[in-house]
């Protein structure tokens, strides 16, 4: 079909490189690669000089290239928490779209004060007013500049295509939403963690409507954060009752961990599988990051299915 084109998804955390390519082929999506390769040694985006940035990127990703070489010259990628700024406030949306993103702008740079946010490129997504939160509001993302240029430069140098750069929990959700739609009215609760961050994303009649990252010293804060997530607000008219289901994600998650939350918040998290409904190449079967560890390869998956 014209305009139908194979993608391949990348994940980027301090530690190593991921992806999901998926083809079209003979008339059908196919997942045809999930893999990953380590990092030479750690990488840390907020601080490491472009140089080292692109050495270490390019080195995960030669890795990937001898293993197999990627069919797709179109790629997209996700990147992790510490790179961007996220915020949730009330809005007038009868502004113009310029006038909001100076907005958002000022509402980051009173938050964030130590970011130069004239640097950031933002990105919002619209929450109408619903039965959950009493007024509209938008879900406020930014990140600086310089990243997507680094991103670009990568692609470049390596006769790729780049498409979209977006947030790993975000990106997860393109997947889930794919994996389990849903029609009824009630709420879906996400939840994405890393060794630094937790990140809790709300869904309503299938569309976000609350995104917060919050950062980690360790996992053991993780079951009363997200009790309190989980609690009733003055702006948001949260209860445990009314969430549908529960996914959770991220980088390593054990079946102790799912069963010690589901007995702390009394919902039932289900580790989220992003390959559920996507034909895989046969191969795949024998791989233990697709019958293992897929609940980590959600970014990676939802970057790859992203359309728009």
């Amino acid at each position: 079909m014209p305009g139908i084109e194979n993608h391949a998804g990348f994940t980027i955390s301090s530690t190593k490189l991921q992806v999901v390519e998926i083809i079209y082929k003979d008339g059908k999506f196919i997942l045809e690669t999930v893999d990953e390769a380590y990092f030479s040694e750690p990488l840390k985006l907020e601080n490491d000089k472009e140089t080292k940035i692109s050495a270490l990127l390019q080195g995960a990703f030669n890795e990937l290239l001898i293993k197999k070489p990627l069919k797709s010259s179109t790629v997209s990628f996700t990147l992790p928490f510490e790179l961007f700024n996220v915020i949730q406030v009330p809005y007038d949306n009868t502004l113009l779209y310029q006038d909001l993103i100076e907005e958002f702008r000022w509402e980051l740079s009173v938050l964030y004060p130590y970011s130069v946010i004239k640097d950031f490129v933002i990105q919002y997504i619209d929450v109408e007013k619903n039965n959950i939160i009493n007024y509209n509001s938008a879900i406020v993302i930014g990140i600086e500049r310089k990243f997507l240029k680094i991103i670009n430069n990568f692609c470049r140098d390596n006769n790729l295509h780049l498409k979209f750069v977006d947030n790993v929990h975000l990106a997860s959700e393109r997947a889930l939403s794919l994996s389990n739609p849903l029609n009824s009215s009630g709420i879906v609760l996400s939840v994405y963690f890393t060794a630094k961050n937790l990140s809790v994303l709300y869904t309503y009649g299938s569309k976000p409507i609350y995104f917060n990252v919050i950062p980690l010293n360790d996992a053991g804060e993780i079951p009363a954060l997200l009790l309190s997530e989980t609690s009733g607000r003055n702006t948001f008219d949260m209860k445990r009752e009314l969430i549908e289901k529960a996914f959770i994600t991220g980088e390593e998650i054990s079946d102790t961990v799912i069963q010690t939350l589901r007995n702390t918040l009394g919902i039932d998290f289900t580790k989220f599988n992003p390959f559920e409904k996507i034909k895989p190449n046969p191969e795949l079967f024998d791989n233990k990051y697709y019958s293992e560890k897929y609940y980590s390869f959600s970014p990676a998956t939802g970057i790859a299915i992203r359309v728009a």
